[in-house]
């Protein structure tokens, strides 16, 4: 977060002084006032690339073999430009470090289920399942590997399944 204030103030003392140097170079003929615009849209400008091109960026961070299941885009009042394009602030992904295993019949998958949201400071989640693929369904476990929570159905046409039951 600290890194991102200081491109903040960077962009917009840059601007801002590209702005000083045009009224000087002009003698003065430019109103003044085009130097703290400069630097707000400086500003405002490296705030938006910067979340723009954030899901690109985690993205290559991650390994081979993930697989995104899905992407959520936003608006919120403090991103006045993600009303007009929002920008991607949630995704989920797999990895295909999973287990699959058999047990009383059935073809069960343990795998981990991530989800990377882009906030303040961004936050990744990870959340262990065992998925039964006949059953279409996943149940979540807790860090001692232990049952916790009721099933819950999945469609069987969810790239979740697909990925993960062939």
């Amino acid at each position: 977060m600290i890194w991102n204030l200081i491109g903040v103030l960077i962009s917009g003392l840059s601007m801002g002084g590209i702005a000083a140097l045009l009224v000087k170079i002009s003698r003065k003929r430019l109103p003044r006032w085009i130097i703290p615009i400069a630097a707000g849209l400086g500003m405002f400008g490296y705030l938006m690339y910067y979340d723009f091109a954030w899901y690109g960026w985690k993205q290559s961070q991650l390994p081979d073999g993930v697989t995104i299941l899905e992407e959520q885009r936003n608006s919120t009042f403090f991103r006045p430009w993600s009303y007009v394009t929002p920008a991607v602030n949630y995704f989920s992904f797999i990895d295909d470090d999973y287990r699959s295993f058999q047990q009383n019949g059935q073809h069960l998958i343990q795998y981990y289920y991530y989800e990377m949201f882009h906030e303040y400071k961004d936050r990744l989640e990870t959340t262990l399942y065992i998925m039964n693929c006949e059953e279409a369904e996943q149940v979540q476990l807790d860090e001692n590997r232990s049952v916790a929570g009721q099933p819950e159905p999945i469609e069987r046409n969810s790239l979740l399944h697909r990925t993960l039951c062939p």
